[in-house]
């Protein structure tokens, strides 16, 4: 780091910002740069969601209905899936993406074996609202099983 130049206003990320540099005027044009950026945005979804279903259960003790939404949106950030809305199904995506709610009373989520997908996400919200997830290939799953497939969170191999 060398001398502090005369014409200096500020530090700015390692540089000091010269007075020639700020006389041009502030620039109060909003960013765009998120709102093109996809990931941006979904991490912006991601992060707005987690704070709302935290907040409601702060409030009230109540789970809001959002688990489904929070779960998607981890695997589309950390999987590069499309975000799937209510109509998308596993036969059109080949992924399920199930989730663990936090202060939920198991780490169990019980799979519709019959359902046609190849890999299985599960999300898990832990009890301090933040997200993590684990996935399974359909083929380290049984064939066929009377009813749900208990599976165990500690039982998903791969961490995302």
């Amino acid at each position: 780091m060398g001398q502090i130049p005369e014409d200096a206003t500020h530090w700015d990320s390692g540089d000091w910002i010269a007075w020639h540099r700020t006389e041009m005027g502030l620039d109060d044009r909003p960013c765009t740069a998120a709102t093109q950026d996809t990931m941006a945005q979904l991490t912006a979804l991601h992060v707005s969601l987690l704070r709302a279903a935290k907040g409601y259960y702060d409030m009230t003790g109540h789970h809001l209905p959002v688990y489904r939404e929070i779960a998607h949106t981890h695997a589309a950030i950390h999987c590069d899936l499309p975000l799937s809305g209510p109509g998308t199904t596993s036969r059109e995506t080949g992924v399920e993406v199930m989730w663990l709610e936090p202060h939920g009373p198991t780490n169990i989520v019980n799979v519709d074996l019959t359902l046609p997908f190849a890999t299985l996400i599960v999300v898990r919200i832990k009890d301090n609202f933040k997200t993590s997830a684990r996935m399974i290939q359909r083929s380290a799953l049984p064939e066929a099983h009377d009813g749900p497939y208990p599976l165990r969170w500690h039982a998903l191999p791969h961490k995302l």
